[in-house]
């Protein structure tokens, strides 16, 4: 008996459900539900689409008819406003409702608005979204200046969209160094002199106090004393998962919608993937929140082999950041600061502007962190996923890694 699909979200984590579900399902209804009015996307590049890298077409992951073609009926610019599970229906924001069997959630996050005093009423700019990505672009081309709260992935990809725009940035950062939980210090010194050379400033350790705008400008008070001003203000201090709407409809909840390895909810019939996600941390520390790329898009195929009655179960989150910037590439895999130097042996070298780090745990990688070293980020991956041990191998992995991490994928793959 055919079904009906809903999946809430059409970002990476919906789109690879709903493929997902039709490679199963040739016939069942599948709706593909998104609050933007446009084609589905990747927040992930509308950075170089501000910077002007890439030109708007070549945003969009879909063409309009491949939904179509599918029988994949692809609602837009009509979020959910409610879900009620004991009626199998969802109400979306113009108040229409719709019945599904079973449902996936992947509504990504929303950007966190920091307590400051000021900056709510300010308006500042944020890149979550195409508009929001509009709206950044279009004030870029009037400014030569832009300020930038907040040092980590999303705010150094404007910092370096904006700088290569022509404006001067400055970037304020409340910890001590760029990238905190991405990379060590050694690695984020060498990320913040490449941007130091391209009209970047950095203050760290810096906290703002308050926000005022006059006359087209923005003053934000340091807590040191000190006054910044630009007339573009962007703000880029976290993501926090979309679950608003869930209140009251009886799905668990803690920082995140709480899935099981099969990426299943407490209710049955309601599966949650990508951004919104609370899951199970691949080192056994508990349910985590891990909003990348590459977690989304395998959630989502899980969800939809569960939703189809197959049985699955994710091995874990594991952290995998690719950075780029100016020319250059970072990368960070696993656990690449542990808590625990005796229980880990790391390995690190460190030579004219290029930075690699590896990190054990008896026979078996955990971590690598490097830049500007040339490595195989997909075969490393799988090395720490797999617990593949090193063994006899270890001295010459340490030594080429690249080689070594083929060799013994080739020979362990399965």
């Amino acid at each position: 008996m055919n079904k009906q699909y809903i999946i809430v979200g059409n970002g990476p984590a919906g789109i690879n459900a709903a493929e997902g579900l039709r490679a199963r399902d040739s016939k069942s209804g599948i709706v593909l539900i998104g609050q933007e009015p446009g084609l589905p996307y990747s927040p992930t590049i509308l950075p170089y689409y501000v910077s002007g890298k890439i030109k708007k077409n070549s945003l969009f992951l879909r063409s309009g008819t491949y939904w179509k073609d599918r029988g994949i009926d692809l609602i837009r610019g009509n979020g959910i406003a409610s879900v009620s599970p004991g009626e199998g229906k969802v109400t979306l924001k113009d108040g229409s409702s719709l019945h599904y069997d079973a449902m996936i959630l992947a509504q990504g996050g929303r950007p966190v608005v920091p307590d400051i005093p000021g900056l709510r009423e300010g308006n500042p700019l944020f890149l979550r979204t195409l508009t929001d990505a509009e709206k950044l672009r279009q004030g870029a081309k009037k400014a030569s200046k832009a300020i930038v709260l907040g040092a980590g992935l999303i705010g150094m990809q404007a910092a370096q969209a904006l700088a290569e725009m022509g404006l001067s940035v400055q970037v304020i950062e409340l910890l001590d160094q760029v990238l905190p939980g991405y990379f060590d210090r050694k690695a984020a010194t060498i990320i913040r002199r490449s941007y130091e050379s391209h009209r970047v400033t950095f203050f760290t350790s810096t906290q703002v106090e308050g926000i005022e705008r006059i006359k087209g400008n923005y003053l934000l008070q340091l807590k040191e004393g000190k006054t910044l001003s630009a007339p573009l203000l962007f703000v880029a201090t976290g993501v926090t998962p979309n679950i608003g709407f869930l209140e009251g409809s009886g799905i668990k909840m803690d920082r995140g919608i709480l899935v099981n390895r099969a990426m299943g909810t407490n209710i049955p019939n309601i599966y949650a993937a990508g951004d919104v996600v609370q899951s199970d941390d691949f080192w056994g520390r508990g349910k985590v929140n891990q909003p990348i790329l590459i977690n989304a898009v395998d959630q989502g195929r899980m969800a939809a082999a569960s939703a189809m009655g197959e049985e699955v179960a994710h091995g874990g989150n594991i952290s995998m950041n690719l950075f780029h910037f100016f020319g250059n590439l970072a990368l960070s895999i696993g656990r690449v600061s542990p808590d625990n130097g005796e229980r880990f042996q790391i390995h690190q070298s460190d030579t004219s502007g290029k930075y690699q780090k590896l990190v054990l745990e008896g026979d078996s990688l955990v971590g690598v962190m490097a830049v500007n070293v040339p490595l195989d980020p997909g075969i490393l991956l799988q090395l720490i996923r797999r617990r593949i041990p090193l063994g006899r191998d270890k001295k010459e992995f340490l030594e080429k890694s690249v080689e070594m991490g083929r060799k013994l994928m080739c020979l362990k793959w399965r």
